[in-house]
């Protein structure tokens, strides 16, 4: 089991990341100055898998939570991971859920809900593939910072 950390709860509307030293959460603003898409309102919870780094980016692997949970900012969720959004900037997104949904969340999603979640999160950076289970936790062996 891997833990998430909640940066940007689902349905929130502004841009939270934890601080570089590690010690808070920021508020850089709205999202939708960065991310018009669905009017900058984040359409699945956000954040980041406990120690592990991106190399490509130099902070920590980011990861979408599907859960019919409500969470806030800080929150630890124990999660499954699903799959990988792979970008072409590199800056790719783990797919994973909590206890609360299905193994098959993501391929289920209505279409336009499928759309909106790729169109969102590869707005600044395109999404190249959608990778498999498999393919994800590859990425996260070599991602591991401990």
């Amino acid at each position: 089991m891997y833990t998430a950390i909640i940066e940007i709860p689902k349905d929130s509307d502004r841009r939270i990341h934890l601080s570089f030293d590690k010690s808070s959460f920021v508020d850089l603003g709205p999202i939708k100055e960065h991310v018009p898409v669905n009017n900058g309102i984040m359409p699945v919870h956000y954040g980041f898998i406990d120690d592990t780094i991106n190399k490509k980016e130099g902070d920590e692997v980011d990861v979408i939570v599907f859960s019919n949970k409500s969470y806030k900012t800080g929150d630890k969720v124990e999660i499954e991971i699903l799959g990988i959004l792979k970008r072409q900037d590199g800056d790719d997104k783990i797919i994973a859920r909590d206890d609360t949904v299905s193994n098959d969340v993501f391929e289920t999603l209505p279409k336009n809900e499928h759309e909106l979640i790729v169109n969102f999160l590869g707005y600044k950076s395109s999404i190249i593939e959608i990778g498999l289970k498999d393919h994800a936790l590859e990425y996260l062996k070599n991602s591991i910072s401990k």
